[in-house]
């Protein structure tokens, strides 16, 4: 473990665009011979970025993970999807699928058995508004620990017009954390602030995005059907939200503890439910670039500290 650093991983949302986050960190640890969790000691995940930091805190490699997007994608987000097209709010894709996938990796863990910290947004429209699964690192969280990792992972990543809300026991709906937190990374921040109480020069973060589409406003009236407009509108509004995010944790934080890989793309190159392999290369790509930024700036030498839940699985 460094003295005095505390060192948060942050991953946004993205859909399949995830595939270009699990090449990443499978290349960090393919050349590193270390697993990534073991260099943080937070880690946060939106919508497909949860599911990424669900699976590492779970102990399943980055290349598991990957070979999740790979083998899986035409099963999670099928090409002829069931919704009604003359209604452009309807859900394009059942959620079966991306259950089904989740639940052959997870199985029936546990949330709890997470051996790193993990905050994990969604979204209760009806009631609470915001909604963050916790793993119990601090004594107060009494209650996410104990909720079956697909619950969560499916929760986090119920996209509006993509997939249905997550239902829980108690009846709340579920969205995508992406609706409010696409990228995480002040929420974490702040958790570490707040309910761990670390100084905030001891703080370190990494956020890793999952593309950037560089979209104008001109581009978007342009565009011509409200089902045609869905999917832009929802990436432009969650970029403004990504971006502010960073900025004020840049602010916080100074731009020396806080670093970000998230590569600008033209828009239409990816989707949220279309593979493209060429997300592969464009993460190892951006490994090459950023691996040695991450080792001037301690993100590889930093061990973090095994985590000790408040409270256990029985």
């Amino acid at each position: 473990m460094t003295p005095n650093r505390f060192q948060i991983l942050s991953l946004d949302g993205g859909g399949l665009k995830g595939l270009f986050t699990a090449s990443f960190l499978a290349h960090w640890e393919k050349e590193q011979g270390t697993r990534v969790i073991d260099h943080f000691d937070l880690i946060a995940g939106t919508s497909t970025g949860g599911i990424i930091a669900i699976g590492l805190g779970l102990g399943f490699s980055a290349e598991q993970i990957k070979d999740l997007y790979l083998n899986k994608a035409d099963q999670i987000f099928p090409p002829k999807h069931f919704a009604n097209a003359k209604h452009w709010l309807a859900v394009k894709h059942s959620g079966a699928g991306l259950r089904a996938a989740l639940q052959e990796l997870l199985g029936e863990r546990k949330f709890g058995e997470s051996e790193k910290r993990l905050l994990i947004p969604a979204y209760d429209p009806a009631f609470r508004g915001v909604h963050i699964f916790k793993t119990s690192h601090h004594k107060r969280l009494q209650t996410d620990y104990k909720q079956s990792a697909v619950h969560v992972a499916m929760a986090t990543s119920a996209a509006p017009t993509y997939l249905p809300p997550e239902v829980t026991e108690s009846g709340l709906q579920l969205l995508d954390g992406g609706v409010w937190a696409n990228n995480p990374i002040m929420i974490a921040v702040a958790e570490a602030l707040g309910y761990l109480e670390k100084p905030q020069s001891e703080i370190t973060a990494l956020r890793i995005g999952t593309t950037e589409e560089v979209i104008s406003l001109k581009d978007l009236q342009t565009m011509g059907g409200k089902l045609q407009m869905a999917a832009p509108v929802i990436d432009f509004m969650m970029r403004g939200q990504s971006q502010s995010a960073s900025g004020m944790v840049q602010h916080l934080l100074g731009k020396d503890r806080f670093f970000e890989v998230n590569p600008k793309t033209a828009p239409g190159d990816f989707h949220l439910d279309k593979l493209s392999k060429e997300l592969l290369a464009m993460g190892e790509a951006e490994w090459r670039h950023a691996s040695s930024e991450l080792f001037d700036r301690g993100f590889f030498d930093h061990q973090a500290a095994p985590f000790e839940p408040c409270h256990k699985l029985n």
